[in-house]
């Protein structure tokens, strides 16, 4: 039976934006606190790992929000969050956010790898992993699009790393890349939509003091609206992420 880890709480302050709805940046700090506490009670958070000169990268997150509405501070909810191996290279963690009645708001897969420190070089998961926890293995997971070609652009920004970016790998945490991606649309846009599904693939790490480039195209759809974002290095002009994101029009109610 697959270990499912369950947290009751309310939705932060903190997690709210400007626009009166909640910030999918602040909802992947939550993913990441939860799947940091269920690995470490399995003993492989990254504390255990970093003893054996190993680490985990996350490689790719997927998002979609079922009823941002619902999302309002302070509601109650739970986060719930599970793992399975995949081709014993990649750790595969869902993510849902559930109302107490169990309506789902959120859910989500994160998809990690394991590196050795010194090197960055991915390593298989069998030698490192407590057997229990190899015993099941997840199904090939539905994994969406993300190869934007952002030889044409609607907006750019540049961004200087600052030393709060950081983890405690070194390198700039994964969802300081979703700020970029976001603070790189206008704001009356941000205004006037509403995140609907996400997905970010992370390429390459970057570190304090970097300087990265973050461009947008817009797309309409039909029934919503998609935005592509990539983040470059300005110096190498290395592609250090890739993001997808679908919207809707909303009409915003004041704070």
């Amino acid at each position: 039976m697959t270990c499912v880890f369950t947290q009751k709480m309310m939705l932060p302050y903190s997690a709210m934006g400007a626009n009166n709805h909640v910030r999918l940046d602040r909802i992947l700090n939550l993913f990441q606190d939860a799947a940091g506490i269920h690995a470490h009670q399995m003993g492989i958070s990254g504390f255990d790992l970093a003893k054996k000169n190993l680490k985990w990268v996350i490689s790719r997150y997927q998002i979609r929000v079922h009823d941002t509405l619902k999302l309002k501070w302070p509601q109650p909810f739970e986060l719930k969050t599970w793992r399975l191996p995949w081709k014993n290279l990649y750790e595969l963690r869902q993510f849902t956010v559930v109302t107490p009645e169990g309506n789902t708001l959120i859910s989500a897969l994160g998809v990690w790898v394991m590196v050795k420190a010194i090197n960055s070089k991915p390593i298989r998961l069998t030698p490192h992993m407590p057997p229990c926890l190899m015993t099941r293995t997840a199904p090939d997971p539905d994994l969406w699009p993300n190869d934007p070609d952002l030889s044409v652009w609607d907006h750019q920004a540049q961004f200087d790393i600052r030393i709060h970016d950081l983890d405690l790998n070194q390198h700039v945490n994964n969802t300081v890349y979703v700020t970029w991606a976001l603070e790189t649309l206008p704001v009356s846009w941000l205004f006037e939509h509403m995140p609907q599904t996400l997905v970010v693939c992370f390429l390459k790490e970057t570190f304090y003091p970097d300087t990265v480039i973050a461009k947008v195209k817009l797309a309409d759809l039909t029934d919503c609206v998609k935005t592509c974002h990539a983040i470059f290095n300005k110096t190498s002009g290395e592609k250090l992420a890739s993001l997808t994101l679908t919207w809707k029009k909303i009409f915003h109610d004041p704070v």
